[in-house]
């Protein structure tokens, strides 16, 4: 039997993003169950270690004796301003072209699952370390069909299935725990909050907790605290039935989201989580990936943008409303979603195995 290649597995890891890092877990742990041997580009130690995943935190461990260089998951496609990107993660744009650039220099194949943009197609992308990935990548899996058009024009082979997230609940499977009094996940940062000017609904959040004292809220941080101290909007909102959480553990976490009933975020994957495991979400000052995704799963009224920050108050506010609301909610058909997420594995089992096994 011929030897598989060997894969070094990259993305936007090692900075504790839940998302990102969960999207490494679940590709490592698939390429483990094939049989692909794989080393991980710095992975969050907690979730590395759990897993018994190899990490590697350089670009010449990385790649030492592979002949495969795949980037998993994350926004590759989404571009960003490149003073915005130096300010929120310095040295990050070059520590990824130095990766590429030696991927290059061995003539590594370069492959990519999952990857995303924000429904733009812009004319380059920025840090420029993507439009190198990209444009000599062999071929990509799309979270968007949005994303076609744009690795068309780039001359690259691409196909679209639904995000990789959506095989979370089969890697973790956990059953929905019901708490005494309803439970509110609010995965809100004031950072977020900064950037849009919206600083003004911190106060508002507050008000929100005071009057629903029947309601458990929980200012969650998705990101690793090995990686950095909280963050949520738990540090300046208090009360009895207020409490913050951090990540930390990636299944209890998963089994956090799945006790809610009702997760409030602007982030992109633990909306996505929660769907699967039957937890009422909505988005609250979304960035535009957020919006593509809820807009592709047919749930855009649940994006509340800064026009609607009224309409989302009301709606925290009044008991029997969020009861209807939540008792209402319409989920997305998510075993169809997580039978077409697969493609992506199935794509690269291909690439990596097929007449080898």
């Amino acid at each position: 039997m011929t030897t598989l290649p060997k894969v070094g597995l990259a993305g936007f890891y090692g900075y504790g993003n839940f998302g990102d890092e969960l999207m490494a877990v679940i590709i490592g742990r698939y390429l483990a169950s094939i049989g692909v041997p794989f080393s991980v580009y710095r992975l969050c130690p907690p979730y590395a270690q759990k897993y018994g995943l190899p990490v590697k935190h350089s670009a010449e461990e990385l790649l030492e004796d592979a002949s495969v260089l795949l980037w998993g998951g994350g926004g590759l496609l989404v571009p960003w301003p490149q003073l915005t990107y130096s300010v929120l993660y310095p040295k990050v744009a070059g520590s990824f072209d130095e990766l590429i650039s030696l991927a290059l220099r061995r003539k590594m194949r370069l492959m990519g699952v999952s990857v995303g943009g924000d429904g733009t197609c812009p004319h380059e992308l920025v840090p420029a370390y993507k439009q190198r990935f990209v444009e000599a990548a062999e071929y990509l899996t799309v979270r968007n069909p949005q994303d076609l058009p744009l690795l068309e024009r780039f001359g690259v082979e691409a196909q679209f299935f639904p995000d990789i997230v959506w095989q979370a609940s089969k890697w973790f499977p956990t059953r929905r725990k019901k708490t005494g009094r309803m439970r509110i996940g609010m995965d809100i940062y004031a950072g977020n909050l900064l950037r849009q000017n919206a600083a003004y609904l911190i106060p508002l959040l507050y008000s929100v907790t005071h009057k629903r004292k029947d309601c458990e809220f929980i200012f969650i941080d998705t990101t690793n605290r090995s990686r950095k101290p909280y963050r949520g909007l738990g540090l300046v909102i208090r009360g009895d039935n207020v409490r913050a959480h951090q990540f930390y553990d990636m299944e209890e976490d998963v089994d956090l989201l799945a006790s809610l009933d009702l997760l409030v975020s602007t982030r992109l994957h633990a909306p996505m989580i929660c769907l699967q495991y039957g937890v009422p979400t909505l988005s609250l000052l979304g960035e535009k990936k957020t919006e593509v995704m809820f807009r592709n799963l047919g749930l855009a009224q649940l994006c509340y943008g800064k026009g609607r920050v009224g309409e989302f108050l009301a709606l925290m506010r009044d008991r029997e409303r969020m009861e209807r609301f939540i008792q209402g909610f319409e989920f997305p058909d998510v075993a169809t979603l997580q039978a077409g997420s697969e493609g992506h594995l199935q794509i690269l089992r291909e690439r990596l195995c097929d007449g080898l096994m």
